[in-house]
């Protein structure tokens, strides 16, 4: 997908004051509230989009501060702008999918979805002696994001940027898990494909077999896994 030049501008921005700054600091619950009360006392659409960009250019957020933010912008068109550029900034990527739920219109968060995806910031590589697993208490909120989707395509949108933003490793039980969101068969078995990149048990991975209700579909990730196994790819940065 081709981005219109006002994004791809928006994330050279980005991408150019992240390389001249040291990183910014966190930016506080505290100091979020306050930050919102001004955007709040500004009427001004474009002013108040403006104020929002300062808070990015000045401090690292998480996503659901992203969220209360774009909130509080005039339409979807401004939200978009500031979702795109508040992106390389946020302390966790991997729940980005939270800022979905500030915007009105499905198409500006299919847009957002395919920027990040597009226009990601590569992480450098970190040694590690044994693989981190997302937590149980992080999982319950992953899935309980999957279940609030209506239809299994935006459910498989979400759930392909959880597994390739997370910065760490999902076992094969919350993989089964998550194929237990969706509603049929070939859209399990699709995702039960693209999440084997990203398991640290893959000798447990038999396990999602069970979320199939058909002898093919398990048949036919057997033989996917087994052609993987004879022409590895390289595994996900980490």
């Amino acid at each position: 997908m081709k981005l219109c030049p006002a994004i791809a501008l928006s994330f050279a921005l980005v991408s150019a004051a992240v390389s001249m700054a040291a990183d910014p600091p966190v930016l506080e619950e505290e100091g979020l509230q306050d930050q919102i009360r001004a955007l709040n006392a500004e009427g001004n659409a474009p002013e108040r989009l403006e104020k929002a960009h300062r808070i990015v250019r000045s401090h690292r957020l998480s996503s659901m501060q992203v969220k209360a933010i774009a909130a509080r912008l005039h339409d979807d068109a401004d939200r978009l702008q500031f979702a795109l550029a508040a992106y390389p900034f946020t302390v966790d990527p991997e729940n980005f999918y939270e800022v979905y739920d500030a915007f009105s219109s499905f198409s500006k968060v299919m847009r957002l979805h395919d920027g990040i995806r597009e226009n990601r910031r590569p992480m450098p590589p970190v040694v590690v002696h044994a693989p981190r697993i997302v937590s149980d208490e992080d999982f319950r909120g992953m899935i309980k994001a999957l279940r609030s989707e209506s239809f299994d395509q935006t459910r498989g949108k979400v759930a392909r940027q959880i597994l390739s933003t997370s910065q760490r490793q999902f076992l094969s039980r919350q993989i089964k898990q998550m194929l237990d969101c969706f509603d049929f068969e070939n859209n399990k078995l699709e995702l039960a494909k693209f999440a084997y990149d990203y398991v640290a048990d893959r000798d447990m991975y038999f396990a999602v077999n069970e979320s199939f209700d058909f002898d093919a579909s398990k048949q036919n990730l057997a033989r996917y896994i087994e052609s993987r196994k004879q022409t590895p790819k390289p595994p996900p940065n980490r």
